[in-house]
């Protein structure tokens, strides 16, 4: 009899074999596919699907000394397509005077028509506004406020009076050299006094700063200046005598001023002789002159300085992809590629500065004032705008 074959098609491959194959090519697929995201990643590129959450405004506020440079920090931020929590971001910087912005967050409610949208974070001028902001609302502060850049405070003298003084200057001489015939001291017995300008409008820290300077060395402070110090019968006197009857030009500016004492073709008869102002400041008002009209004055004693804090907001109204834009936001900007867009025009940071000029030659800060506490800043404050 003859044999027959089973029925049925023959197995060509063993399932086990099968099974392993169709795993080698998922893994690989899922290999490529993980290499090109990574590489859109590197890229700063994302595509529109990784939104979830759509577009977020970051919005920013700056002193207008140094929003123009963090403005262009944003565009090149911004051009980088970064995603926070599911949201493509954009960082909007927005100047802003800096007491119009503490009276908004220390309001009730926040004004948006008044303001513009809530910050994320806000780069005042100097640590006087964070000291009135973490004395008057300290819930709104997300942590310590850390410095972007810095600048010292000077005295913006007239040439002929820097001259006299040969570095005799110093910040606890102030208030006594505001007095009649003070200038005496350096052999001008007919010029009277200082005549030194006290600006308090917009973009006046260097004023507020050459008073905390006054205030910690006349209370003798070997560390930050306290409440305690500030309040003192010896301090406030200080300070309110600087306040005692100040010149001013023009539109009450540190601007003008600086041109008053540039303008003035008699040293007897100076209208004004004086002016705080921050080193950065002095330099883009004197950057082009061939000669020096104004001298560069750095008084005896601790150096205050201007040091733009990075005040990180919180509250209901940062939301969390913007708390945390915001800080990755600081991140870039205080890489040293960022940070030469504010070297370059004068502040302190991590880059280059420009070259000396006729008036500003940007020596080293070996001693800086340390910053006060902040009930003592506010104390100082008080005194310049209200007197003792």
């Amino acid at each position: 009899m003859g044999t027959h074959r089973s029925g049925g098609t023959r197995q060509l491959f063993s399932r086990p074999l099968l099974a392993g194959a169709l795993s080698l090519i998922l893994i690989v697929a899922i290999v490529v596919a993980w290499r090109g995201y990574g590489e859109r990643i590197d890229d700063g590129s994302v595509v529109a699907a990784q939104c979830l959450d759509g577009e977020g405004l970051v919005p920013i506020v700056a002193d207008p000394a140094i929003a123009p440079a963090l403005q262009k920090m944003a565009e090149t931020y911004n051009a980088l397509e970064p995603i926070v929590r599911d949201h493509c971001v954009t960082v909007e910087v927005r100047p802003a005077d800096a007491r119009a912005t503490l009276e908004g967050l220390t309001a009730e409610t926040w004004d948006p028509q008044a303001h513009g949208a809530y910050p994320g974070a806000w780069v005042p001028e100097s640590s006087v506004w964070a000291a009135a902001l973490e004395v008057a609302t300290p819930a709104v502060l997300a942590g310590r406020p850390e410095s972007l850049v810095t600048s010292p405070v000077r005295l913006a003298v007239e040439p002929e009076l820097a001259a006299a003084a040969d570095g005799g200057i110093a910040w606890a001489d102030l208030p006594a050299l505001t007095r009649a015939n003070s200038l005496r001291a350096f052999g001008h017995r007919s010029w009277g006094s200082i005549r030194m300008a006290m600006p308090t409008g917009p973009q006046s820290d260097a004023t507020s700063l050459a008073a905390q300077a006054v205030a910690a060395t006349t209370a003798d402070a070997t560390g930050p200046l306290t409440a305690a110090q500030a309040s003192s019968g010896e301090v406030v006197a200080a300070v309110a005598q600087l306040m005692s009857a100040p010149p001013s030009a023009g539109d009450g500016s540190v601007d003008a001023a600086v041109r008053a004492i540039g303008d003035s073709t008699d040293p007897a008869t100076a209208p004004i002789r004086a002016v705080p102002i921050t080193e950065q400041h002095l330099y883009l008002l004197t950057r082009d002159d061939a000669r020096a009209t104004v001298a560069a004055v750095a008084p005896v004693g601790p150096t205050p300085q201007v040091d733009y804090p990075v005040i990180k907001l919180s509250g209901t109204q940062v939301q969390d992809f913007v708390a945390d834009a915001t800080a990755e936001f600081f991140t870039f900007a205080r890489k040293p590629e960022q940070m030469k867009l504010l070297t370059e025009s004068g502040f302190r940071g991590a880059g280059p500065l420009p070259k000396n000029t006729a008036t500003v030659s940007f020596d080293e800060v070996t001693d800086p004032l340390p910053v006060p506490e902040a009930a003592a800043s506010v104390q100082i404050d008080k005194v310049l705008r209200e007197g003792a």
